[in-house]
């Protein structure tokens, strides 16, 4: 394992443009370096913008609750070639949602939209600032953990009819548990050289007719995982897990 493989992530949304240079760690990253992982002056990290810029330095000075870090290097991580994976999705009560975040993010999702439903639970206002913060929050450290180094776009909380309108170009499949919705993996084989994947999840209590006429007029596919009646979160990253292992063989074979 090399220095660099060992060397601490920490989100810094604003990293200097070249190096050297310096910069300081939001408080949150800040804290976590002091506290928890206990870094002193002269402790290698890493450091990333959640938008593909990433930088290697050294803590240059640790205070109480202050964290610059020397930046010696700074160089651009391309995205993942191949088709990006878009997730649509009723927002989970509470923590569920967090965990759906978090999942997503490791897995490398291109963007969340949160999703307005008729028989919506939560998430039927329009994304705060508070809680923009929060979800990307939770990105950032999945990112952390999972050596990711671009964090998906957050968008508004827009209704459905919206959000297919906004999908043009892309493969929709819609998560539905009718028997004759088509099982994931055959409607992902269908998929067109190039073409962005959009996963949409509705709420547990299923879509209402309007809706599913709105599905059916934008063109999108009905899938299934298989019989059980599977949560929000869980049938979101089946969902998303599937589509980009498909998406990252087929950009194998470019």
């Amino acid at each position: 394992m090399t220095e660099t493989d060992k060397r601490p992530r920490f989100f810094v949304p604003d990293l200097p443009a070249a190096a050297p240079a310096r910069t300081e760690l939001p408080a949150a990253e800040a804290h976590h370096a002091l506290h928890v992982l206990r870094l002193r002056a002269g402790a290698a990290v890493e450091l990333f913008d959640g938008r593909g810029q990433r930088a290697e330095g050294r803590i240059a000075d640790a205070a109480r609750r202050k964290v610059t870090v020397q930046v010696d290097r700074t160089w651009t991580e391309p995205q993942p070639p191949g088709p990006r994976v878009h997730l649509a999705f009723a927002v989970p009560k509470g923590s569920r949602a967090d965990w759906l975040i978090e999942k997503a993010t490791e897995l490398g999702v291109a963007s969340l939209r949160p999703t307005i439903f008729e028989r919506s639970v939560a998430g039927k206002e329009p994304l705060s600032a508070a809680k923009r913060e929060r979800w990307t929050n939770h990105c950032a450290a999945a990112a952390k953990q999972a050596q990711v180094n671009w964090l998906p776009a957050i968008e508004d909380a827009s209704p459905l009819g919206e959000v297919l309108a906004r999908a043009a170009g892309a493969l929709v499949l819609v998560g539905d548990t009718a028997e004759e919705a088509m099982p994931v993996l055959e409607a992902l084989a269908r998929r067109g050289e190039g073409e962005d994947i959009l996963i949409v999840v509705g709420p547990e209590g299923g879509l209402g007719d309007a809706e599913r006429a709105i599905v059916r007029a934008a063109g999108a596919v009905a899938v299934r995982l298989g019989r059980s009646v599977l949560r929000v979160e869980t049938a979101a990253i089946a969902l998303a897990a599937a589509a980009i292992a498909s998406a990252e063989r087929a950009a194998r074979l470019i």
